[in-house]
């Protein structure tokens, strides 16, 4: 049987989704690591990014209910016009920020502002325009998109910054040309056709737990969000110092490191299905875990590459059966609700989780010596996606159970 061709709104996601994460490669890598070399902090990073992801709860709610009222092109639009805003504010402070380091505060603020307003559109579009039988194909369309633009962005970036006097001009070169790509977004959004329904939502109604399917999801994903905080910036600026600070090979590990990936998502595309979904679920989830473990401990090139190439490896076989089980999930709310709701509530409770393994680092640097902070809080945030599997298999197995006695629909 030949597989049905994704729909116009679909494609146009696709594209969104592709060309953001080219241009957020480009920038967002890049911008952590131009901030680190004027601030030298790896805490002032964190704070900077509990800032940022700290806002998106509430844009998510303000971007969901203008898309309730109009439809998704214009939060999708404005987000990005507030991220490029966050890119000129990086571009005319420059030196400042090593004079006034709190100015990397203004940065997040802007970046979170726009991010929590795009991320709330494209998250809800890739749960509205795709269904429960091309879900599965379209996160791995994703994936190997979002990984082909993972592989240019570096190479590209790495070219600039070969050509440019300085590691820090390059960095500025590279801003520059995201802007335009960000620009070049904002127009494609006004494609997108796909609406919220019109039905209002409550977010804080959501929140609650009291439904065990819905609880086991958002649990699941407070423990995903724990986790992700340490690819938002930490794991990014450890590869970084691996390499001596060197933007040059930085860019080609990163290109490297895409390369795999976009092997392996097309691989688990191929090989993983309902039946075995839960074995690559464990698998990846042990992976995953010990990518930054031992990018911690052994902060070389060595441990760097071993990061990458294992977090290449695992994030298909950990991050897609997570995402189909929630996103079917969320589906099956679709006829009684606006579903709207339920996706800025699940993004609350990963940016909780996020925010919270952040400040698990802060909060290792105040009470721990310098050289234990680190190790210690990227162990224990690195524990939470085998909690996340131990839980999602004791879930599944009780859930079956009820199903063969006819307990469960």
């Amino acid at each position: 049987m030949r597989k049905q061709k994704f729909t116009r709104d679909e494609t146009t996601t696709i594209l969104i989704a592709c060309l953001f994460n080219l241009a957020n490669a480009m920038s967002a890598v890049f911008m952590n690591v131009y901030l680190y070399a004027y601030t030298g902090s790896l805490i002032v990073m964190s704070v900077y990014t509990i800032v940022r992801i700290g806002l998106f709860p509430l844009f998510f709610t303000l971007g969901g209910k203008w898309a309730q009222k109009h439809s998704f092109a214009g939060p999708l639009a404005t987000g990005l016009v507030f991220i490029m805003l966050s890119l000129l504010f990086v571009l005319a402070a420059q030196d400042q920020f090593a004079v006034h380091p709190e100015l990397v505060y203004g940065v997040a603020a802007l970046t979170g502002i726009g991010e929590g307003l795009f991320w709330l559109s494209l998250n809800s579009l890739n749960q509205i325009v795709s269904s429960p039988q091309s879900r599965s194909r379209f996160l791995s369309s994703v994936g190997i998109c979002n990984n082909i633009a993972a592989i240019a962005a570096p190479l590209i970036s790495t070219m600039i910054i070969d050509l440019a006097a300085s590691d820090t001009a390059g960095y500025v070169e590279i801003f520059k040309i995201v802007l335009v790509i960000y620009a070049g977004i904002a127009l494609i959004s006004l494609r997108v056709k796909a609406r919220s329904a019109p039905q209002p939502f409550s977010v804080l109604k959501r929140m609650k737990l009291d439904d065990p399917q819905w609880r086991y999801c958002m649990i699941t994903t407070f423990f995903y969000g724990m986790h992700n905080s340490l690819s938002l910036t930490l794991a990014g600026l450890l590869v970084y110092n691996a390499t001596q600070g060197s933007g040059s090979t930085y860019g080609k590990l990163l290109a490297f490191f895409a390369l795999i990936s976009i092997v392996a998502f097309a691989l688990v595309s191929r090989v993983m299905h309902r039946r075995n979904r839960m074995t690559f679920y464990r698998i990846g989830a042990v992976l995953i875990a010990s990518s930054a473990v031992v990018l911690v401990l052994c902060p070389t090139l060595g441990g760097a590459v071993y990061y990458g190439v294992v977090n290449a490896l695992s994030t298909p076989m950990y991050a897609n059966p997570y995402q189909i089980i929630v996103m079917n999930a969320i589906a099956d709310y679709a006829a009684q609700e606006n579903i709207v709701g339920r996706v800025i509530v699940r993004e609350t409770y990963q940016s909780i989780g996020r925010c919270l393994g952040m400040a698990a680092i802060v909060l290792c640097s105040w009470i721990l010596p310098e050289t234990l902070y680190l190790p210690v809080a990227v162990i224990f945030c690195s524990c939470f996606p085998i909690a996340m599997a131990v839980y999602a298999t004791i879930y599944h197995c009780r859930r079956d159970q009820l199903n063969a006695q006819g307990l469960v629909k």
